[in-house]
């Protein structure tokens, strides 16, 4: 018996190690699928082949590409050949890229470059195309859940919606299932629990797990169930208080391979049997344990070894009082163990009808009345859910009160205890609605803030152009007369520090929700866009402001998530990076920085610090630090100019402490540099250079805004023409939730710039985001 367990066990241990190997292979394919430019593998196009579907030639495809691309290298001499081992998606468009230019240059054969030019717009896919193609070939080839999930992650940041991706969630449920029941009953082989192992076996054949996995647990039942029927033997011997049957389930359990050191203890049980003064030892102290079984078989010790009749007695009608007393305890803490109502009311009478006191059956008491309030909080939950099915998804306040009452039930139920599993669906249709609230709100929303006058303005007698019409109306008058109105999302003139962060603050739960968020600030130089960024002491701006409501957030959902903030700052001066953490500072790295785009299309920069913060505290120093590394320098129309852009980068990651799903959202804070003309500025020498590369960046930014308002087919974003847009880009358009503040001057002197300012922000203001591109 004991060969077969060390077999059985072996055995088990090797189909482990098997399904760890098959495992480590799935995650191979999907590595391989993850590239645009890998090769199907073997494994993913015998999947396509068994489904009967024809594998996606791309040979005349690229025959025209490479046919266009050869016209390009022609038409531009200089082209040198790029350089090999690049991704093909880069590639591609690098290629496309040259055969524009080329084609440009050619003087003929006009014809023939718009045909190669049309064909190379067919072969590019969009984002959406491509990433739903990987995640067809990922269903056929991967076993795993989780490489399942990253993939429907990077088809949902490419914009597929909820009933393309409804066949991957149904795929990844299923995988989870055969891997928690794979787990189950490798748990049960080492446990070596024969009920385990028996439930974990029918699940496994149920769902035809492998049948090496299944063999081996089988094997090791084999071997354990005869065991346990020889404990369970002994067991019902001492329960009887019968030395014969005490005997013969000692043989049987030796036969059944039970270890000497467990039989010990029951061979010893029943040398006392037979010795009376151990008996009455036993008796004594049985009743004074008061465990049922070791009084039973005291009293039965007590009757063979003749102890006295009276003695007997007693113990006889103590152990009839006890006996319904401790099955109802025993009752009690499986009931606790379940936690399923049912069995504690079941519990609960038994502890009463036994005369249990109520400090041993009241929190099984207020057990039951919780579960019964969870089923109620529950129920409100799946109500709020459905309700929130039938609001005006194209109402923002419709959108908004739908998504705070679902929000409302969702916490009531989880502080009253109920699992976050429970809720999945309901949090899941949150997040949508909180994310659709910003949507409406405008992919770009646009507050312009009209500063007051100030002194420089009074001592030239400049007269105020602007006037607030509504809260979201503003007009400037000329002086010949002529009147523009503007109409954004707010309008302050100028509003309080308070006013302008209460309507902005509802984008930090976005990035704890796992969304890229952007505030940024933009207008002329000495329009106020630091003072509305960073504030002043006493009156904190934006910045700070979101640095607190962010650990406000993470504080109050730190029972649900574990969360990580880290903290980045930059400035773009004269289109170099410049790590503000990391200047002056002779110890830190001096290697440069490069803004680099990852597959998911999210937007980093290698080499910059990154600090991890744990409360506001942190940082607050962090901002501090990096604002006092800032370039500045004093100009015509302001004292203290910033030379730069200044971005702030806060990571907010989130682990759900129930399911472990991560999440990561960003939030982006960026102060602009001033836009202004060289000759009211009156900046030379240095200044002077930093003024054009100002204004290039800025234009740049420009260029992008009008892209994302009339988007042409075939046309590219120019997110690369500047390293401000490019370090942006995942901010503006897309999924992100953008707010832009466009600071001005009220005064008549600065009308042209203040008129040029607001229409750049009437422009943002026209931005579409891919969401809601969707909905229509």
């Amino acid at each position: 018996a004991g060969g077969g367990e060390e077999a059985a066990t072996e055995e088990a241990g090797g189909a482990a190690e098997a399904a760890e190997a098959g495992a480590g292979a799935a995650g191979e394919v999907s590595a391989a699928t993850g590239g645009e430019d890998a090769k199907s593998l073997s494994k993913s196009k015998k999947s396509a082949a068994e489904a009967g579907e024809k594998p996606k030639a791309k040979s005349k495809g690229k025959a025209k590409a490479k046919t266009g691309a050869k016209k390009a290298e022609e038409g531009a001499a200089a082209e040198k050949p790029k350089a090999k081992g690049k991704a093909k998606g880069k590639a591609k468009k690098e290629d496309k890229s040259a055969m524009m230019e080329a084609l440009a240059g050619e003087d003929e054969g006009e014809e023939a470059a718009a045909v190669v030019v049309q064909e190379a717009a067919r072969e590019e896919e969009d984002d959406k195309t491509a990433s739903l193609r990987k995640l067809e070939v990922v269903m056929k080839t991967v076993d795993s859940p989780k490489e399942l999930e990253a993939v429907i992650h990077q088809c949902q940041a490419a914009g597929a919606t909820e009933e393309e991706l409804k066949t991957a969630q149904e795929k990844v449920k299923e995988l989870r299932t055969r891997h928690d029941a794979l787990q189950a009953l490798r748990d049960a082989i080492n446990d070596k629990d024969v009920e385990g192992l028996k439930t974990a076996i029918a699940t496994a054949k149920e769902l035809k797990l492998a049948k090496a996995e299944i063999d081996a647990a089988a094997k090791v039942l084999k071997v354990e169930e005869p065991k346990e029927e020889a404990r369970k033997g002994l067991t019902a011997a001492q329960a009887s208080g019968d030395a014969k049957e005490m005997k013969t389930a000692i043989a049987k359990a030796k036969k059944a391979g039970v270890s000497d050191d467990e039989i010990k203890e029951w061979e010893e049980m029943l040398a006392g049997a037979e010795n009376k003064e151990k008996a009455e030892q036993g008796l004594a102290a049985a009743l004074k344990s008061l465990v049922i079984a070791d009084l039973k078989w005291a009293i039965e010790q007590a009757k063979t070894a003749g102890l006295d009749a009276g003695k007997i007695s007693e113990a006889e009608a103590i152990l009839k009082e006890e006996e319904p007393k401790q099955l109802a305890r025993e009752a009690i803490e499986a009931a606790m163990d379940s936690q399923n109502e049912a069995e504690l009311e079941d519990a609960l009478q038994k502890a009463k009808d036994a005369g249990l006191p109520a400090s041993e059956w009241g929190e099984v008491e207020k057990l039951i009345e919780k579960k019964k309030k969870q089923k109620e909080l529950l129920a409100g939950v799946t109500k709020a859910l459905g309700e929130s099915m039938n609001c005006d998804m194209k109402d923002v306040d419709s959108v908004r009160d739908a998504k705070e009452m679902l929000a409302a039930a969702i916490a009531e139920a989880l502080a009253m205890g109920v699992n976050e599993a429970d809720v999945l669906d309901a949090e899941l249709r949150r997040k949508k609605l909180h994310n659709t609230v910003e949507d409406l709100k405008g992919a770009i929303r646009v507050f312009c803030r009209i500063r007051p006058m100030n002194k420089r303005e009074k001592d030239l007698k400049d007269h105020t152009v602007t006037t607030q019409i509504d809260p979201m109306t503003l007009e400037v008058k000329e002086d010949k007369g002529t009147k523009h109105n503007f109409v954004y999302d707010a309008v302050f003139t100028p509003g309080t520090q308070e006013e302008i962060f209460e309507d902005c603050k509802d984008l930090v739960q976005s990035a704890a929700d796992g969304y890229n968020v952007t505030l940024f600030a933009y207008g002329q130089t000495g329009a106020g866009k630091t003072f509305t960024m960073a504030g002043v002491p006493g009156m904190l701006g934006v910045s700070p402001r979101t640095i607190e409501e962010i650990f406000r957030v993470t504080k109050a959902g730190e029972a649900r998530f574990q969360y990580t903030v880290l903290g980045s700052m930059l400035e773009l001066y004269c289109q170099d990076l410049v790590d503000l953490l990391a200047k002056g500072n002779p110890a830190a790295a001096k290697q440069k920085l490069q803004i680099r785009e990852q597959k998911d299309k999210s937007i980093s920069v290698e080499h910059l610090s990154a600090e991890q913060c744990n409360n506001a505290d942190d940082l607050h120093n962090l901002l501090e630090k990096g604002m006092k590394n800032r370039a500045v320098s004093a100009t015509a129309m302001n004292s203290e100019s910033s030379r730069s852009h200044l971005v702030l980068m806060i990571q907010i990651i989130s682990v759900n402490r129930e399911t472990k799903e991560q999440l990561k959202g960003k939030i982006l804070i960026v102060d602009l540099a001033g836009s202004e003309r060289l000759g009211k500025s009156q900046t030379t020498g240095q200044a002077q250079k930093e003024s054009i590369e100002i204004n290039k960046s800025l234009t740049c930014l420009g260029n992008v805004i009008e892209a994302l308002t009339n988007p042409k087919k075939g046309q590219l974003i120019p997110y690369r023409d500047s390293n401000l847009t490019l370090v942006m880009k995942d901010a503006l358009g897309g999924t992100a939730k953008t707010l832009m503040f466009v600071n001005c001057s009220p005064a008549s002197n600065n009308i042209d710039e203040t008129l040029n300012s607001l229409k750049y922000a009437q422009r943002a203001k026209n931005v579409q985001n891919k969401q809601e591109k969707k909905k229509k």
